[in-house]
């Protein structure tokens, strides 16, 4: 994890956990307020930062190039809070996709993983999903196992588009390899099929509350969606 605590950087600076409203050059100072709880109860106070020199550094955010149903149906993959959604979607799509009666293209619907962005943060968590499925769906989900689908969305003609050609064509070859499981009865259970599929020159038009929809007319339904698509400002 690259999450560090502020505090642990510099000792010698004064950290605030506050958001800044407003900024006075003339009295040089920035206007702020903190969300202070006592027990079940929280205020907002409001408090004033002197300054000789002020530095503006905000970072960025989530950018969803103004897709409509990205914020509101994708996860992200900035924060810790994100990491934890994930991470309790994935547990719940498996839990949903084993409810008795389902037909197999639900099951096949709640277990299909759509990642958009084929940069290095969406491929890592491909990655790491598969290996979640090669390693742990064994044990906890082998029924499950032969509906699970993992889509990577991209809107260029390839992955990793910064990096060297010779590391996207690994990084091709280990998505799109064959699945493998140490167990070998959980996988004589598994048909032939690709558990990752390239989805490239694709570009999201429209995420609704369970499909994907593209530029070239088609949709593609999912059971959770991970938003990869790259950062951008944050409003000043």
């Amino acid at each position: 994890s690259i999450t560090e605590p502020i505090r642990e950087i510099n000792r010698n600076v004064k950290f605030f956990e506050a958001t800044g409203t407003s900024i006075d050059p003339v009295k040089q100072s920035v206007t702020c307020e903190s969300v202070v709880c006592d027990g079940n109860s929280c205020e907002i106070e409001d408090f004033v930062v002197d300054y000789d020199r002020l530095i503006v550094m905000i970072g960025a955010q989530t950018n969803t190039f103004g897709i409509p149903g990205v914020r509101e149906h994708c996860c992200f993959l900035k924060q810790v809070d994100d990491a934890r959604r994930i991470r309790s979607s994935i547990v719940n799509c498996f839990e949903r996709a084993n409810i008795p009666g389902l037909s197999e293209e639900d099951r096949r619907n709640n277990l299909t993983f759509a990642v958009i962005g084929a940069g290095p943060t969406g491929i890592e968590f491909a990655s790491e999903l598969r290996d979640f499925i090669e390693q742990d769906g064994p044990k906890y989900y082998p029924n499950l196992l032969k509906y699970v689908r993992i889509k990577v969305i991209e809107a260029s003609n390839t992955i990793l588009a910064p990096f060297d050609k010779s590391l996207q064509d690994e990084a091709r070859k280990q998505l799109e390899r064959t699945i493998s499981l140490a167990d070998s009865k959980v996988q004589d259970l598994l048909p032939d099929f690709e558990l990752t599929e390239l989805l490239l020159e694709s570009f999201v038009t429209e995420v609704t509350e369970k499909s994907i929809k593209l530029n070239n007319g088609s949709s593609v339904p999912y059971g959770l969606a991970v938003w990869a698509g790259g950062n951008g400002p944050l409003p000043l």
